[in-house]
């Protein structure tokens, strides 16, 4: 306070308190009498910042949403279900297998199972497909060699498969009779002559070689030395592909020759 406003206050009863004080603070810094510069602009530019980000979330929720077939309030549900106890049993499940398998009516459970099925079938044919455009560049780029699968392999443990490419057998009518055949390419005697018994009964199969670590060129002279005909490699009546020993399906180096039904 300076001292004319210290005088101003001492005054007297011509003045009073209010206007002391009116006169005390014209006597203030400028600086002190507002709010700092950028307060009232960064209070907004947060607000500003949180209600956009809340709305990329919200865009990204639709979005996942729709692309199931689902609206926000089912999305929600699903995300609820996975972070309680049907996350940790079944963590990989997809927003129509956990919706159904936790639905509260049966109405609501047939509506999931179709939605599923629609789903399912696109995806199938979609992959398809591509697995016919594959096969025929396969066909045209590389006429005379073995085709060994590489493309999206499955998961080695689905049904006593072993490493699988995601088709195996597609579109062939002996699908539901294949079999599928792990071997050794080297030093088992045994799995050469299973593959020629299997090859002289015609039967459709996946064979997979578990010593080929990753090496086209391993299990194409496997099946040259085998007498596999290229011709039933080419239309998929027989896929070679790279195997790997399994113990939880009792695929290992010294357990092969195994076959498994598919």
């Amino acid at each position: 306070m300076t001292s004319q406003s210290w005088k101003v206050w001492r005054s007297g009863p011509a003045f009073g308190i209010g206007a002391a004080l009116c006169l005390w603070l014209l006597a203030l810094p400028a600086s002190a009498q507002t709010l700092a510069p950028g307060d009232g602009q960064t209070n907004s530019q947060d607000t500003s910042g949180i209600e956009e980000r809340d709305s990329h979330i919200r865009d990204s929720l639709r979005a996942e949403a729709r692309e199931w077939g689902l609206d926000e309030r089912e999305w929600q549900r699903y995300e609820t279900l996975m972070e309680g106890s049907r996350g940790i049993w079944s963590p990989d499940l997809d927003p129509l297998t956990a919706l159904g398998i936790e639905a509260e009516t049966e109405a609501e459970r047939r509506r999931y199972a179709e939605m599923l099925v629609e789903v399912e079938r696109a995806r199938v044919e979609r992959e398809l497909a591509f697995q016919r455009a594959y096969d025929e560049a396969w066909q045209r780029l590389y006429p005379n060699e073995m085709p060994v699968e590489q493309f999206l392999l499955g998961d080695p443990g689905q049904a006593g498969q072993g490493s699988v490419s995601f088709l195996q057998g597609a579109g062939n009518p002996a699908a539901s009779s294949r079999l599928s055949v792990h071997v050794a390419s080297q030093a088992c005697a045994s799995c050469d002559a299973t593959i020629r018994e299997l090859l002289d009964s015609g039967v459709a199969m996946d064979v997979f070689v578990i010593d080929s670590e990753g090496d086209d060129t391993v299990i194409r002279q496997w099946a040259r030395d085998n007498s596999i005909p290229l011709s039933r490699v080419q239309s998929r009546e027989i896929t070679l592909n790279h195997g790997r020993t399994d113990t939880s399906l009792g695929v290992t180096r010294d357990s092969v020759p195994q076959v498994f039904p598919r």
